[in-house]
């Protein structure tokens, strides 16, 4: 209870403290924003759509969604999911015809990627957030190593640039940002790239809960992390509690899932269909909120 009193203090004062510093310019390299015109709750659920793009500085629209990750959070059970997408699955997007996903923000911005994905999954999606790999890789030299295990060993100099062993270690900016990119040094490619992905969003997780359940006050550091890197287009109190519910959250209750999918081409295009399978973890996700 003391923790969560100091936490809450820690919080409250960062919510009234941090505007008067101004706020983050609109060229930051980190974007949240609503879906829709207003948050509508949903039976205590909330979804995320996380959404990592390749520019390679800054944040522009036109550049493409290289990783695709829907966050879950049932707040009455306090538990949550990740549900992965490939970004070279192959579907239909509104308006424009079949593609691979990631061209949707080519296409039409955070606003044609969520409405893709909720038309797709049946999910009503309530907040975005998107990063390039300026943004990624600043702010973890801001809040530090994130905990990870590499699979397998990796060596992948033409590619994603990863050089790393298998193991448990904790991976810092660039060495991170090439572990989330690395899809050849992987049997499946593509899907076991997203799975990467989603598991790294755990790590973050299991950090930021891990510094503030030993002192509250390492809240502040990820606050000035975000107001260094992203634009805030949320009220403060919807940011207060976002905030507060993330350092909530335990790691071990929120499950990464990758959609059930096979590869393929079109014409001289790897691509990756998803299955039908994929229908019934949607069902499950939009019902609980969790996976």
């Amino acid at each position: 209870m003391k923790r969560a009193l100091a936490l809450s203090i820690s919080v409250g004062l960062v919510c009234v403290l941090v505007p008067m510093f101004g706020a983050a310019t609109v060229a930051s390299p980190v974007l949240v924003g609503r879906v829709h015109a207003s948050y509508q709750p949903n039976d205590g659920k909330i979804f995320i759509l996380v959404i990592g793009n390749d520019a390679r500085s800054g944040n522009p629209d036109a550049a493409r969604a290289d990783a695709l990750h829907i966050v879950g959070i049932n707040t009455h059970t306090m538990r949550g999911g990740i549900l992965n997408f490939p970004r070279d699955s192959w579907i239909d997007i509104p308006g424009h015809g079949l593609a691979k996903i990631n061209e949707t923000l080519q296409d039409g911005g955070p606003a044609l990627v969520a409405s893709t994905l909720e038309q797709m999954t049946g999910i009503h999606i309530d907040y975005w957030v998107m990063t390039g790999f300026q943004g990624f890789v600043g702010l973890l030299k801001r809040v530090g190593g994130i905990p990870v295990r590499v699979p397998i060993d990796l060596n992948d100099p033409s590619g994603s640039g990863a050089s790393m062993s298998a193991g448990y270690q904790k991976l810092y900016g660039l060495a991170a940002l090439s572990f989330v990119r690395d899809r050849h040094d992987f049997p499946n490619g593509d899907l076991d790239r997203t799975t990467n992905q989603g598991k790294f969003l755990v790590g973050m997780l299991k950090k930021l809960r891990g510094q503030v359940t030993d002192n509250p006050a390492e809240v502040f550091k990820w606050i000035a992390a975000g107001r260094q890197y992203t634009r805030f287009d949320l009220p403060a109190d919807e940011m207060f509690r976002l905030g507060i519910l993330a350092t909530q959250l335990k790691p071990s209750n929120i499950h990464v899932v990758t959609v059930p999918a096979t590869t393929g081409t079109v014409g001289a295009e790897s691509v990756v269909y998803i299955s039908s399978g994929a229908n019934a973890i949607y069902a499950r996700f939009r019902k609980n909120g969790s996976l």
